[in-house]
């Protein structure tokens, strides 16, 4: 008898908008899932009260623990702050602000980092062969059946992601695993954060410490076209590029753009044929 496949599903950071993106998650990576492997759902959460955050527009927004919408199978919450500790995060911060913003949303990405590790922590004793990483406040339009399909049937460990707003680097929104070392690769990146910045010389930048991190491991990766946009506590919705026409010019600019970086580094990363 052929044994069953498993696919661990890691939901991480915060919960700000399930009521809006619950359905989506259910209907577009839950249920794909389930028909095709044995799904264990693994959750980390922070337990925030409100959001203040200029650069979403979020402001004094009251969010709630919504992680409850979903079937989840292993929880786990903290406060937020704490992890900070866990991590070089004052040498982080002297490479520089990325994004401007007083390092608010530097602090933000530690902390959705630090959640990411902790829930693939968790989900490792499930033995999965293929692990999804999604974030809660995306709303899925497109099934995952056939990003879930191509990993089941990878004869390697594999890396697939959006090819969409790369940001010249791997587009970190959600990502699709097959082996053990592609999850860790994913979900620990974290570890590697301080040394991205001494070694490209440079601020921490979210896109390309994932590419960074897949690199490091020579890793393959795929890129599929499954869209995936944010929405706010207060049910807006983030502005996107998914246009299709721009896809090839879009996977040109991941495999020139980070190619150039990572050569400075002494680093490769195996593309696959795109989906």
């Amino acid at each position: 008898m052929t044994k069953r496949r498993k696919i661990a599903i890691c939901f991480y950071g915060i919960t700000r908008s399930l009521g809006f993106t619950a359905d989506s998650i259910l209907g577009n990576i839950i249920a794909p899932a389930r028909d095709l492997a044995e799904v264990k759902i693994f959750g980390h959460f922070y337990r925030m009260r409100r959001i203040d955050n200029p650069r979403s527009g979020e402001m004094g927004v009251a969010v709630g623990e919504e992680y409850h919408l979903l079937p989840i199978d292993g929880l786990e919450t903290e406060e937020p702050g704490a992890c900070l500790s866990t991590y070089p995060f004052r040498e982080i911060r002297e490479w520089g602000d990325w994004w401007g913003d007083d390092y608010r949303s530097l602090t933000n990405l530690i902390h959705q980092l630090h959640s990411l590790k902790m829930v693939h922590e968790a989900s490792r004793a499930f033995g999965a062969d293929v692990t999804i990483f999604a974030r809660p406040d995306l709303l899925y339009y497109d099934t995952l059946h056939p990003a879930l399909q191509r990993a089941l049937n990878a004869d390697a460990d594999l890396v697939q992601v959006p090819r969409w707003q790369p940001f010249g680097g791997l587009n970190d929104r959600f990502a699709v695993t097959s082996g053990t070392v592609a999850a860790e690769a994913v979900a620990t990146r974290v570890d590697l954060a301080l040394g991205y910045c001494k070694e490209r010389r440079a601020p921490l930048h979210s896109e390309q410490l994932l590419a960074y991190a897949v690199a490091a491991r020579n890793l393959p990766v795929g890129l599929h076209s499954l869209r995936a946009g944010r929405v706010r506590a207060n049910g807006a919705r983030a502005k996107e590029i998914f246009d299709h026409r721009l896809r090839g010019r879009i996977a040109g600019n991941v495999r020139f753009h980070l190619q150039r970086g990572l050569d400075a580094m002494g680093l490769g990363l195996k593309m696959k044929r795109d989906q």
